[in-house]
């Protein structure tokens, strides 16, 4: 009887083991971060970080991106309009940037476009460009109030117009609000005092 036993519970493992494989690619596959990965937000965020790292072509891939999924993503031409500006290319940075000034659902987003179009002045340097730069600034931080980057981008500014009281002050002002770029205004101000 125990031989027949064992035999049984041998062909019995035998087919579960034949079989597993074939039931175990029935089961629903293990979900790839797709959905959070080809999102405009992580496109635009990626993009940002391309910037940072003067990779220009694959940063703009990254905002086309995001546009291609929600085609009025305030951030992504903010971007777009970042890349075109230091190209050089102003027609279609400011268009562009006004595109994420018009397209801002959020506050956040329009007051993060008035820094765009800060940094664009800056860039450019055209008549009254200090002037233009200041009128952002006011209306990014009347929108928002503590924009860390219209601080430092202010003091970016001044420190170019040789207004270094002020450039302080500003990049002062980007430490006490402690939210972001502390370390390039830390930076920027140990330049200054040289």
């Amino acid at each position: 009887m125990d031989f027949f036993r064992h035999k049984f519970l041998c062909s019995a493992l035998f087919l579960v083991l034949l079989i597993s494989p074939s039931l175990l690619g029935c089961a629903p596959k293990p979900a790839i971060l797709e959905n959070v990965l080809n999102t405009p937000g992580h496109h635009t965020s990626s993009g940002f970080k391309l910037i940072k790292k003067g990779y220009l072509y694959d940063a703009k891939r990254e905002f086309n991106l995001a546009l291609e999924l929600e085609p009025h993503y305030s951030p992504a031409y903010r971007g777009l309009g970042l890349v075109y500006g230091i190209e050089k290319n102003f027609k279609q940075a400011f268009k562009d940037m006004g595109s994420a000034r018009d397209y801002a659902k959020e506050r956040e987003d329009g007051a993060m476009a008035c820094v765009g179009f800060m940094r664009l002045y800056t860039m450019r340097k055209g008549k009254g460009w200090l002037e233009d730069v200041e009128g952002s600034f006011l209306e990014a931080t009347s929108s928002v109030k503590d924009r860390p980057e219209a601080y430092y981008y202010m003091g970016i500014a001044y420190e170019e117009a040789d207004r270094i009281p002020e450039s302080k002050k500003a990049l002062e002002k980007v430490l006490g609000i402690n939210k972001g770029l502390v370390l390039e205004a830390y930076e920027a101000l140990k330049r200054i005092k040289k």
